[in-house]
């Protein structure tokens, strides 16, 4: 019960929010400033648009508009399972990712984009000092034909509470940007099937000079893992993932340089058992190099080194030690065709020498990156790939990896009318186990804007997942439908 306590935190917060509220910005989805109210000669309230504070700032810091860079997703986890069973991640989140991406002012999302959401209910927020909240909440009811995601799964029915917060500055120059968000599923047919999920991010760029820029980041997940993974064989497991990290970019010239250090903190725990051999920390110091000419295609190159260091040096039958240094680097291309086309995508080696000499390197392919395509101004197409490096304490593995990649479509009937549809597919594979995973998802929905602050949603999930041991397959048809509550 414990594990859903910050959810039940995040609904009080959000009934307390709605009675603090108090004058909220017009349209959050514009620019970053609202327009000033004067009174005209006959007494009535015009807006008159206001002036950039700070215009020499401004043309080398694209001000990020509609977007909170706490959302943005990491390589493919908009549908890409990467492992985790975890609910489908807002359409903007991506845009988010790639707008973030952009060094300085280099390759930034136009804001005619379409951000997959009606328009007709845009939240107005809450106003707290030089700060906004948006406050989100969404409830669901639905039916699954698999409600444990297992090979003996059982059908049934279920409601989901999923709490959404936003907390963006209002600031002339630097930004903070706050997310968090949780999700708890309850199946009363089977309570050991109830799921809970969860985020926490905080990011904070320092605008220290027109050419300098300093990026802090921490972040805090809960997800549960595939309970068909060759990982999960001793029942449910639950990850918690918390990773900080601290950047500094320089524009000088022709190159943009961002050196960036972090930590990501991984721990398993598995049927109230709050002890695992996988549990582990990964140290990085990485420096990137981006071309910054201008141009339609930015080339850049990036290059890190990793410290992964486990909490347990013995915790297998074989008491293998599985602490590694390592490296990996990668190249690519930035993408910045105006509004249509924006993005990134890169290739690179990474690889992790372990401390056992039993164990053969954890080494593979990474490909990575995020595009947002915008072929007409109501429509807006978006692709990820992802590669993840995973812990493990199989017998003779020395960790696994997952290759990630989704492709999402949204359309905007009318302001009030939008309509989504996606794919996403990963391939796990162990290194030093004869073992594979694959993973399907599928997903439509709609959304229909019932007032400016309730919204009608339904959805419809196909989930299958193929695993080369024996008496793991299984596959998951769901659909929900509820209220979306937001200010």
């Amino acid at each position: 019960m414990h594990r859903f306590l910050p959810i039940l935190a995040c609904l009080a917060a959000l009934q307390v929010s709605q009675l603090a509220a108090q004058t909220a910005l017009p349209d959050l989805r514009g620019t970053d400033e609202p327009d000033e109210i004067v009174t005209a000669d006959d007494g009535s309230n015009q807006a008159v648009e206001r002036a950039d504070p700070n215009p020499t700032q401004a043309n080398v810091f694209a001000l990020r508009g509609r977007l909170n860079s706490a959302e943005a997703e990491i390589g493919s986890s908009g549908l890409g399972a990467n492992g985790r069973v975890v609910p489908v991640r807002p359409f903007s989140d991506r845009l988010a990712a790639v707008n973030r991406s952009a060094r300085l002012s280099q390759g930034r999302i136009d804001e005619s984009v379409f951000g997959g959401d009606t328009t007709f209910d845009t939240p107005r927020g809450i106003r707290i000092g030089s700060f906004t909240l948006i406050p989100q909440l969404t409830t669901t009811g639905g039916w699954s034909d698999n409600t444990s995601r297992s090979p003996t799964g059982k059908p049934g029915g279920f409601y989901r509470i999923a709490p959404d917060f936003a907390l963006t500055s209002d600031w002339v120059r630097h930004q903070f940007d706050a997310s968090l968000r949780g999700s708890y599923a309850a199946f009363p047919s089977n309570r050991d099937d109830d799921d809970a999920s969860g985020t926490a991010t905080a990011s904070l760029r320092l605008d220290v000079s027109e050419s300098t820029q300093v990026d802090g980041d921490i972040s805090y997940s809960l997800s549960r893992e595939e309970d068909g993974s060759a990982e999960s064989s001793s029942g449910i497991t639950y990850v918690h993932d918390g990773t900080a990290t601290l950047s500094g970019t320089r524009n000088v010239g022709l190159i943009a340089a961002t050196a960036e250090i972090g930590a990501d903190r991984t721990q398993y725990n598995s049927d109230d058992t709050d002890e695992s051999g996988r549990d582990n920390t990964v140290f990085s110091a990485s420096l990137r190099l981006d071309g910054n000419a201008g141009g339609l295609l930015s080339p850049f190159t990036e290059g890190s080194l990793l410290f992964r260091r486990f909490d347990q040096t013995c915790s297998d039958s074989l008491c293998e030690q599985r602490d590694a240094n390592g490296y990996e680097l990668r190249g690519g291309v930035a993408i910045a065709a105006g509004p249509k086309l924006v993005g990134e995508i890169g290739l690179g080696w990474r690889i992790e020498d372990l401390e056992d000499r039993r164990l053969n390197d954890l080494a593979g392919l990474l490909v990575d990156g995020s595009l947002v395509w915008s072929p007409s101004r109501l429509t807006t197409v978006t692709a990820g790939v992802g590669t993840s490096f995973e812990a493990t304490d199989i017998d003779g593995a020395s960790g696994s990896i997952i290759y990630s990649g989704d492709l999402r479509l949204a359309h905007g009937f009318s302001d009030r009318f939008v309509g989504e549809v996606g794919v996403g597919y990963s391939y796990r594979i162990y290194q030093g186990a004869a073992i594979e995973e694959r993973t399907l998802n599928g997903r439509g929905g709609l959304t229909f804007a019932l007032t400016k602050n309730v919204a009608l949603t339904t959805n419809y999930l196909h989930r299958r997942f193929d695993s080369s041991s024996d008496g793991s397959d299984y596959t998951e048809n769901a659909v929900e439908a509820g209220l979306r509550f937001r200010h």
